[in-house]
């Protein structure tokens, strides 16, 4: 069973996730209506189930919401997958939008990194600063190492053909498919 629920709660920012890596329904409230979109995007083209809901203080900024959902989702994602044992560990994709394209590359191998290549505009209740900010605190949560290129025009086309990339190569990654730790030093750590 790769499921989890995560609860965080600051001064700034309360957050509760589940999430089932097998799949699922989802349902996502942050209070940042872009975000939300490109959470269920995720959740739709990855095929995990998950449940999320947030609230924080966006009247100040939506970065700290933000933030902290990308601090619990990764925890979550990392709680799901346990020790990664028949996993298929990479996962690639590329998806146009319109004027834009992502390539996207993951590998669950249980350092957390990312690496961005391409600048992003904002939309409406979402910075460019923060999608970046939002992958990199998501990454170093769940260990994961995530390689995402981007190019494009319009902002919204450019983080939303991201979050599909994204999605569509973690769900490769998290595939199993063997009883083995694809891993010479025999961990994902």
């Amino acid at each position: 069973m790769r499921k989890a629920r995560i609860e965080r709660k600051t001064r700034e920012v309360e957050v509760e996730i589940s999430i089932d890596l097998d799949g699922g329904d989802y349902e996502v409230d942050t209070g940042i209506p872009f975000f939300n979109h490109m959470l269920e995007t995720f959740a739709e083209h990855s095929g995990v189930g998950l449940k999320l809901k947030a609230r924080g203080d966006i009247e100040v900024d939506e970065h700290h919401t933000i933030e902290d959902v990308a601090i619990t989702l990764g925890e979550a994602i990392k709680t799901a997958l346990g020790d990664k044992k028949g996993i298929a560990r990479f996962g690639d994709a590329i998806i146009p939008m319109d004027d834009a394209v992502a390539l996207c590359g993951v590998d669950v191998s249980g350092r957390g990194y990312f690496n961005f290549e391409g600048s992003v505009g904002s939309v409406k209740s979402m910075s460019g600063e923060n999608f970046v900010h939002f992958f990199d605190t998501l990454c170093r949560n769940a260990g994961i190492n995530v390689y995402l290129q981007l190019k494009g025009m319009n902002a919204h086309h450019m983080m939303e053909a991201s979050f599909k990339a994204f999605a569509i190569a973690f769900r490769e990654a998290i595939e199993e498919g063997g009883k083995n730790i694809r891993s010479t030093k025999g961990v994902l750590d």
